[in-house]
């Protein structure tokens, strides 16, 4: 009856609700809205302005003279290279025409593949009739006759391919090459004498330490020593950190230089120059 529910059993109802759900494929469209009812006017594509030039467009004189012969205008293919003409029909092109022409033959007496010319004729093919001559023997001592030809025989020159150099262009110049290690050399020889000249200026300079002063020199470098290495001997044992490891490069350094300096100055004479300040 019309407005009466339809009832389902119960096992129907608990199997529909247990079974998956499909998913339509229409599920990703938006839903419907009451604000989409309405249908909306399609928007209207505006269309750009032709593109055109601000600049003149200039004809030159090949430009000219390929219109003229082509016969201006604007014609289908014209940049392809179509023919202006049309084929005919009767212009084909003929066979062997463009091989080189056999020789005339005349008609009383038309050309025999046969027959052929005095130095062209070649022997007929023996038949199986024929048989060769026998017995033939040469008296000719041939080894004698090839030791005679080879003793009367003018040996021949070679052709002499001996280079003329007086004919050289360059014959009785001076090599370039020459010009430059003359050059080199002198460039070394200058130097080596003003290294020296420089040498000789600072030995002029050099002054003997007295015995006083280089002792006082070594007591405080020693001195130097004694307070740096007391503060390496503090240094923890693990460098775990980059600043621990910095400063023990930087002891361990000014301690190789002061232990140089220390065996430079314990010589007995030592000369030292005169700009130099301790």
């Amino acid at each position: 009856s019309v407005g009466k529910k339809e009832s389902r059993p119960f096992h129907t109802r608990c199997l529909c609700s247990t079974m998956p759900r499909r998913f339509s494929r229409y599920e990703d469209e938006p839903e419907e809205s009451v604000y989409a009812l309405i249908p909306q006017p399609a928007p209207r594509v505006v269309k750009e302005p032709l593109y055109r030039s601000i600049h003149p467009g200039e004809v030159t004189a090949f430009k000219q003279t390929a219109k003229e012969h082509l016969g201006g205008g604007v014609g289908a293919a014209r940049t392809m290279g179509k023919l202006v003409s049309k084929p005919q029909p009767n212009q084909y092109l003929p066979k062997y025409s463009r091989t080189a022409p056999l020789p005339p033959v005349s008609k009383d007496r038309p050309w025999n593949r046969s027959e052929r010319t005095a130095h062209e004729k070649k022997p007929p093919i023996p038949t199986r009739d024929d048989r060769p001559v026998m017995g033939l023997v040469s008296q000719k001592n041939y080894i004698t006759a090839n030791a005679v030809d080879n003793i009367l025989a003018v040996p021949k020159r070679p052709a002499r391919n001996d280079i003329d150099y007086l004919k050289k262009a360059d014959f009785g110049k001076v090599p370039p090459y020459l010009g430059r290690v003359k050059q080199q050399v002198e460039d070394e020889y200058r130097m080596i004498e003003e290294m020296q000249e420089q040498q000789r200026q600072d030995e002029d300079k050099l002054t003997m330490m007295g015995e006083m002063e280089r002792a006082a020199i070594v007591e405080g470098l020693k001195a130097n020593w004694e307070r740096i290495n007391k503060e390496y001997q503090t240094l923890s044992f693990t460098l775990d950190t980059p600043a621990k490891k910095k400063r023990k490069e930087e002891y361990e350094s000014m301690l190789e230089q002061i232990e140089q300096d220390i065996k430079r100055l314990s010589k007995k004479f030592v000369f030292v120059h005169e700009e130099t300040q301790w």
